[in-house]
């Protein structure tokens, strides 16, 4: 009888020691992250599809990217303001972290405006930004089709040449950059006169999937490189 309870003691001893390890070894719950500007959803959910063709006329979807954490932009060439001050954002963010940090991380620009953002325009374009952010396009239906799946706005809208336009101090910029302030070099790659002879109303958020393809974070309008930077990083961390 004794060895019995000895057994049954010495099981029970067992059993809490492996109990500690494990709580030991786990984790801490993740405590209430303060984001620098982007802003996480309800609870991560499984990106929409998006298949387009790159600029060298290859089908490129998600899949292509599985693995790595993927930022989805979606905007045009002759946006006056959010649309290259984002990816100038998004490049000064990749330049500031390590290699192989960025090398985990894709950036997507989708352009809205197919008609005028053929693969050459957009091979010029993105030559601001970068090198490693690609750019996808396709016909208008297919890409604002995808688009609304994303929940994205898109609409054509006629619009005045939006730089020779009195709007304040911001000189003629369709959206308020708030308190992160517009990116040096801005203006140097906004093509004279855009949007032209109609603009693209868009939504201007940046989709951040973690590498199961879950969109877990949205980048804010105009953040800046440093809380880009910051932001993802704590994605990468999770």
């Amino acid at each position: 009888m004794l060895r019995r309870i000895l057994q049954i003691l010495t099981g029970l001893l067992i059993g809490l020691a492996l109990v500690a390890s494990i709580l030991w070894l786990a984790p801490p719950p993740p405590a209430d992250v303060v984001w620098e500007g982007a802003s996480p959803p309800p609870a991560p959910y499984p990106a929409p599809p998006l298949e387009l063709r790159n600029l060298d006329g290859e089908t490129v979807n998600l899949a292509s990217f599985r693995g790595r954490h993927t930022v989805v932009f979606f905007g045009y060439t002759h946006c006056p303001d959010v649309c290259p001050a984002t990816l100038l954002n998004l490049s000064g963010a990749l330049n500031q972290m390590s290699d192989r940090e960025a090398a985990r991380i894709q950036v997507i620009f989708v352009s809205l405006d197919p008609e005028r953002d053929t693969p050459e325009r957009l091979r010029s374009w993105m030559r601001n930004f970068h090198p490693d952010i690609i750019a996808l396009t396709g016909p208008r239906e297919a890409v604002w089709a995808q688009a609304s799946r994303w929940g994205v706005y898109a609409a054509i809208a006629p619009t005045l040449p939006p730089l020779e336009a009195d709007h304040g101090e911001h000189g003629g910029h369709a959206h308020d950059p708030g308190l992160w302030g517009l990116p040096a070099g801005l203006q140097e790659i906004i093509v004279p006169g855009a949007p032209g002879a109609y603009a693209v109303e868009h939504s201007t958020r940046s989709f951040v999937l973690d590498r199961q393809g879950r969109i877990v974070l949205f980048l804010a309008p105009f953040q800046g490189a440093d809380a880009m930077r910051a932001d993802l990083r704590r994605v990468l961390r999770r």
